[in-house]
């Protein structure tokens, strides 16, 4: 009696001790880069990324902190936009820019996040393909992100998280 007791004992033990190493983990959430394209992203103009912050950060301008990173159900609010607007987003029949498409994209993520507007490039225009996330209490401090691969060519929906530039122009209109 006394072997079966320890055997009983020592197969409840080992179930314990391998019950303790399960490791469960919650969903995680990521802004994975979806861009295949090998063409230079040329509609950004002087837009240096710093490095991901690890933790919100003070900006350079006194505002609020820098967010982490952007919110994580933008990429689906975007891609849920009508992609047959993209074909329309370098030249109309004029030879005039489109904005349809920005625009779609821009007003659906202000829907649910105010933060989201038009990225400023270094030439003082605004950017045809990449959006900006206002990280700052002002206009200066953003997130870029460019969604639109091949701009003027073969152009389709893309997602790539350019990062963040402590210098990046936002604006919430074009006008």
């Amino acid at each position: 009696m006394k072997t079966t007791s320890r055997s009983i004992c020592a197969v409840v033990l080992l179930l314990v001790v391998t019950a303790c190493d399960i490791n469960i983990t919650g969903p995680t959430i990521d802004n994975t880069n979806t861009n295949t394209n090998t063409i230079e992203i040329h509609d950004i103009g002087a837009f240096t990324p710093s490095p991901t912050p690890s933790a919100p950060v003070a900006t350079p301008t006194g505002g609020s902190e820098v967010p982490v990173n952007i919110p994580a159900n933008a990429r689906q609010i975007a891609e849920a936009v009508p992609q047959s607007y993209i074909t329309k987003s370098c030249e109309d029949t004029y030879g005039a820019s489109s904005w349809t498409y920005l625009d779609s994209v821009i007003l659906a993520l202000r829907k649910s996040d105010t933060r989201w507007g038009y990225l400023i490039k270094s030439s003082g225009s605004i950017s045809h393909d990449v959006i900006a996330y206002r990280a700052t209490s002002d206009n200066i401090g953003a997130w870029a992100v460019d969604i639109i691969i091949d701009y003027c060519g073969n152009s389709k929906f893309g997602w790539n998280v350019v990062g963040f530039d402590a210098a990046a122009q936002w604006t919430a209109t074009r006008f």
